[in-house]
């Protein structure tokens, strides 16, 4: 959840590493782009679609999706190469792991149709 302090507006329900984190549970591609600016405007355009990121609406500060891919990195979740971000070999276990202790069935059918956006990134 959410916490004043964490890579997020304090309004949204969950951190942007933790939707992030959800969607890479889920994601085909075993890689993603690290431009943060990108990843800023697709979580935008998430929020029409879907209520799990309805918050994002307002926009995303791509320096909030840079700190998220770093809370990841640390977390050896994600590793940063040339191309952008790829997951570590435990990271999509990791992902899913946790996304089923933060997230409701709802919204982890949000998070894997999201997931399918961020795999043509």
């Amino acid at each position: 959840m959410t916490t004043p302090s964490g890579s997020g507006p304090a309004s949204m329900r969950f951190q942007i590493d933790e939707v992030l984190s959800g969607m890479l549970a889920s994601m085909q591609a075993e890689s993603f782009t690290g431009d943060a600016q990108r990843l800023a405007a697709a979580f935008e355009q998430l929020a029409g679609r879907f209520a799990l990121f309805a918050p994002m609406a307002a926009g995303v500060d791509p320096g909030a999706v840079r700190k998220a891919l770093e809370s990841l990195e640390k977390r050896k979740i994600i590793e940063h190469g040339e191309a952008g971000y790829s997951l570590t070999p435990e990271g999509r276990s990791i992902c899913m792991s946790s996304r089923k202790t933060l997230f409701n069935q709802r919204d982890i059918q949000q998070l894997d149709e999201a997931a399918g956006v961020f795999d043509s990134l």
